[in-house]
């Protein structure tokens, strides 16, 4: 395979900001777009598997927002569902896109940057523990 047969995107939106709650909502991380792997602006791919696994234990052990994946905590991911091709079949999902979707609650000048559009992507506070090199 070339690269060429790999979706490639540069960043990933969020999808919708709730004021009243406080919330925003998107994917943390994406899998595959219309059925072929997605590779980020790094050229990183994380597969279904890999995300499910990291997924689970960042849920269970940090839920932390950071700015920028900079500094401090400046919020919590609340929410989190895993959207694999075998989830949403499971459930009678339709989509082009899987991965980690999430609700994240910043404090209030982050949201403003949400509610700008400054910010439209998020980072959340967890670290690579292996990479694995893939020949194609």
């Amino acid at each position: 395979m070339t690269m060429t047969e790999f979706h490639t995107q540069s960043e990933v939106s969020v999808a919708k900001v709730d004021e009243t709650l406080g919330l925003v909502f998107g994917f943390a991380v994406v899998c595959k777009v219309d059925g072929k792997d997605y590779y980020d602006s790094q050229n990183d791919h994380i597969p279904e598997d890999a995300m499910l696994k990291a997924a689970s234990e960042f849920m269970e052990n940090s839920r932390v927002a950071k700015d920028m994946h900079q500094g401090d905590q400046i919020g919590n991911v609340v929410f989190a569902f895993p959207l694999t091709g075998d989830v949403a079949k499971a459930l009678g999902i339709v989509t082009k896109q899987t991965g980690l979707l999430i609700g994240m609650k910043p404090g209030p000048a982050i949201l403003e940057k949400y509610k700008s559009g400054e910010y439209t992507g998020f980072s959340i506070g967890g670290r690579r523990v292996e990479d694995q090199e893939v020949e194609f």
